[in-house]
């Protein structure tokens, strides 16, 4: 009786152990899927973000849209270097055109322009909008996210497209690969 109901517990025990994961690291890669949605002015298909290999290398953002760039197209990028789900870069873009990038502190336009301190880059061409930034940058960093919005200039807000959702940051991945 005893003996059983002790086996029987401690089976239960080893399911719950096996079962549950250990809080595992983020990955180095991680893509988000996008639906496509009609309604938008400038879709997004999906959002990839890729690890810096190493230190003092850049980490990467991909966002694949769901035609190629047109004037008039443009680009928001929030990332969270610091771990605690509040922006703290800001990069934002239009086509064929400059880009800037700021410090935030957290999601409204206050921010402090640091284009020039080589962070980070945004290139627009094809279907593709691609995200390079120096994890480290404004202090270290193990783990960073980002919020994505695309739109058109003079277009309705409604038609903008936010990845994950607005004032919301994907899950993490690792700031360096090694």
């Amino acid at each position: 009786g005893s003996m059983r109901r002790l086996l029987g517990l401690l089976v239960a025990l080893l399911i719950v152990v096996i079962a549950s994961p250990a809080q595992a690291a983020p990955p180095t890669e991680r893509t988000i899927a996008d639906p496509v949605e009609r309604g938008k002015a400038y879709d997004v298909v999906s959002v990839t973000l890729q690890a810096a290999p190493a230190a003092g290398r850049k980490a990467q953002v991909t966002v694949v849209h769901g035609r190629r760039v047109d004037t008039g197209d443009a680009i928001d990028v929030w990332v969270d270097t610091d771990d605690d789900r509040v922006p703290d870069l800001f990069i934002t873009g239009v086509s064929f055109s400059e880009y800037g990038v700021y410090k935030a502190r957290d999601w409204d336009r206050h921010h402090q322009n640091i284009s020039d301190r080589g962070c980070a880059s945004l290139r627009m061409a094809g279907k593709k909008s691609v995200i390079r930034f120096d994890p480290s940058c404004l202090g270290d960093s193990e783990r960073f996210s980002v919020s994505v919005r695309s739109y058109r200039l003079q277009r309705a807000a409604r038609t903008d497209d936010y990845v994950p959702r607005p004032e919301r940051l994907t899950r993490k991945v690792l700031s360096y690969a090694s």
